[in-house]
């Protein structure tokens, strides 16, 4: 099936073999930034297209992941139980320009930046996508360009507080922000740029706000500012005002005060995307994919999230890791996926067995534990019988082979006996090659000594 995305990769710049090992170096700032954006206008042209893509994949076995980038190996792990797994377009966020008043505010703030592309993460970006090519042509992976819904607006806007956002949330969903929030002060730097104060909070004009277990997917950076009404206009209602950023500390009532809307407006803004994220989810017919603790106790904690034999198998899995796929070929992969699917789904069913027993159990040390057994019995103990079986059934069809051909050769003195003896051992060959197909590859493991197999 095609891929709308790769509609425009296929001859694109981004893909070039040459110009992804140098980097991009022979590129002007120009060409790069043409082809930026005429792949932004392709994505956005078409995205309800790319939308009915995705939608066409009927299964409750698709997976959304939230997470900014996806490892290859995670790819490859879920191929061996997921049909469809949609990841965030790595190349369509470094499409999208800062407003000219953005990048004022950060060369103000200190902040190093030219406007210059990115080329390291452009080069990054076209390996990655290069890499899974074969993995999109197999209709496993799906791009989507979930950035485009997180833009930052090109006029900033402005806010006046209620309440310092104390009623932004529902009570119980703001405590739970409240027990998990890390705030802590930022200096200044001679060299330019703010640096971080481990574990200390106290009055200054610049913080950073996150939450617990996020791996800092939550941080947000808050600067106190001093604001000057310089006109107002009272027909118009337009107003004047400047801005600045004073080196000496604010009051201490004034700073905790201003911690307090800082915590809750960070709340605000990481809920918001946590719901906009699961709402295009849910528009994509699809299972959401959290990438940190946090976000997965927030859901389930204010939710009524059921779990099913799927989606426990599927996070048994995705919670796992499988050294042995690190250097599995991407292609190989995919093509049993398409050409053995009785062999996936042989090897999916017994994975949902195993995983339902689990079920009942709390203790996340016994479920690792169990979880390490299942794939112990699947990968070494199934893998070795395997490896047994083909083998015993290499040497029977090589013996007969040889009575085979012994007969054969006799035939000429002895007639018609040697010619049955033949019939027979052929016969024997067949029957060996049929309990090969027959019962060798009905063991769920089959799949995984495929995939392995050089």
């Amino acid at each position: 099936m095609g891929s709308i995305t790769y509609d425009f990769l296929a001859d694109s710049l981004f893909l070039h073999q040459a110009s992804l090992e140098n980097g991009f170096k022979n590129e002007t700032e120009n060409r790069i930034e043409k082809e930026l954006q005429d792949y932004r206008n392709h994505c956005i042209t078409n995205y309800n297209d790319l939308i009915g893509e995705i939608c066409n994949c009927d299964s409750f076995l698709k997976v959304f992941s939230s997470s900014e980038k996806t490892s290859i190996n995670l790819l490859k792990q879920t191929a061996l139980y997921i049909d469809q797994f949609i990841i965030a377009d790595p190349l369509f966020n470094l499409t999208d320009i800062q407003s000219e008043m953005t990048n004022v505010t950060a060369k103000y703030l200190g902040y190093q930046n030219d406007g210059s592309i990115d080329r390291e993460k452009l080069r990054k970006a076209g390996h990655f996508l290069k890499e899974i090519t074969p993995m999109v042509a197999g209709d496993y992976i799906k791009i989507f360009p979930l950035s485009y819904h997180f833009e930052a607006p090109k006029q900033i806007p402005f806010n006046l507080p209620h309440d310092y956002y104390n009623g932004v949330l529902p009570k119980e969903i703001m405590d739970f922000f409240w027990q998990n929030v890390s705030v802590r002060s930022m200096e200044k730097m001679e060299s330019g740029g703010w640096q971080v104060i481990e574990d200390k909070l106290y009055p200054c004009r610049s913080i950073v706000v996150d939450f617990k277990n996020t791996n800092f997917k939550s941080s947000m950076i808050y600067h106190l500012f001093e604001m000057e009404v310089m006109d107002f206009n009272e027909e118009t209602g337009l107003a004047t005002f400047r801005q600045t950023l004073p080196d000496s500390a604010p009051d201490k009532n004034y700073f905790n005060a201003w911690v307090t809307q800082s915590i809750n407006s960070a709340s605000k803004a990481y809920f918001d995307r946590v719901f906009k994220e699961n709402f295009i989810s849910s528009n994509l017919n699809s299972t959401y994919l959290c990438d940190n603790e946090f976000t997965g106790n927030l859901i389930t904690q204010n939710y009524n999230i059921k779990e099913t034999i799927q989606t426990e198998t599927a996070n048994g899995l995705l919670n796992f890791d499988l050294p042995f796929l690190d250097n599995i070929d991407v292609e190989k992969l995919m093509s049993i996926r398409e050409l053995d699917s009785d062999i996936f789904t042989n090897f999916r069913i017994e994975l949902e067995k195993h995983f339902r027993e689990l079920r009942s159990l709390e203790d996340p040390m016994l479920i690792e534990q169990k979880t390490e057994n299942i794939f112990h019995e699947l990968y070494d103990v199934q893998i070795q019988k395997i490896k047994q079986k083909i083998n015993h059934i290499n040497k029977q069809v090589a013996t007969n082979s040889l009575i085979a051909f012994g007969g054969l050769a006799g035939s000429f003195s002895t007639g018609g006996y040697s010619l049955l003896a033949t019939a027979l051992a052929l016969g024997k060959g067949y029957k060996d090659y049929v309990d090969y197909r027959e019962k060798v590859k009905e063991n769920p493991s089959y799949l995984l000594w495929k995939i392995r197999k050089k």
